[in-house]
């Protein structure tokens, strides 16, 4: 994997102005660099004590028997389920990418002040096209998933989905890069970002949005 180390927010624009037009980016911002890129479903497996599939099933099957009282509308099909679980915090087999490269910046910058982070910028990996008709417990490779709308916070955020067949495999691919923030420059980037609109409201849209903003513009934490 191509790995860059930026030493200012500039060079992190020109990187993301160096892609090749017609290619279909996506980005996603991780806090500290050491972070794989795998599930939350992969990450808890050893914890929970149980085989990946059966927890897998027993989790998404628990998580539809009690959301439905509290669903606006019913998921179509099982990717929609595993969306809608992410959103909420369920460990699935999904990974949360954004279309919008400052986003993923925030993401990559907005805690952990202390530790390098990174933006992982990918341009494969094909999306389903028919999510009626695919179960995402049976791919043989990992897929983009753009799901319908779920909540203002997705729509804000650009976000879109990775469907891992190997969930508790760290991702590679061939068309993946990775450039590292080094931490002295996660909160000058921020503040640069909050300048441009990039913020909490944004991206928590809402009363946590407002909460989380005023917290760090007044109590001057990071």
């Amino acid at each position: 994997m191509e790995t860059l180390e930026i030493e200012k927010f500039e060079e992190l624009l020109e990187a993301f102005e160096s892609q090749k037009a017609g290619q279909n980016f996506v980005y996603r911002g991780v806090s500290n660099t050491s972070y794989d890129l795998i599930t939350s479903l992969g990450r808890c497996e050893s914890a929970m004590g149980k085989p990946i599939d059966r927890l897998e099933a027993r989790l998404i099957k628990l998580f539809k028997e009690s959301s439905i009282p509290y669903l606006e509308h019913k998921p179509n099909n099982e990717l929609e389920w595993l969306a809608v679980a992410q959103h909420y915090g369920l460990p699935t087999r999904l990974l949360d990418w954004s279309y919008n490269p400052l986003v993923a910046t925030y993401f990559a910058v907005e805690s952990n002040p202390n530790i390098d982070s990174a933006i992982y910028i990918l341009s494969g990996c094909s999306t389903i096209q028919t999510p009626d008709k695919t179960s995402p417990y049976k791919l043989d490779r990992v897929y983009k998933y753009r799901p319908p709308y779920i909540s203002a916070r997705i729509q804000n955020q650009a976000g879109l989905f990775t469907v891992h067949h190997e969930p508790d495999t760290p991702f590679e691919h061939d068309k993946l890069k990775k450039v590292v923030i080094p931490m002295h420059l996660k909160s000058i980037i921020k503040k640069t970002l909050f300048k441009y609109g990039v913020n909490q409201r944004l991206l928590y849209p809402g009363l946590e949005g407002v909460a989380r903003d005023l917290k760090w513009l007044e109590t001057k934490m990071y």
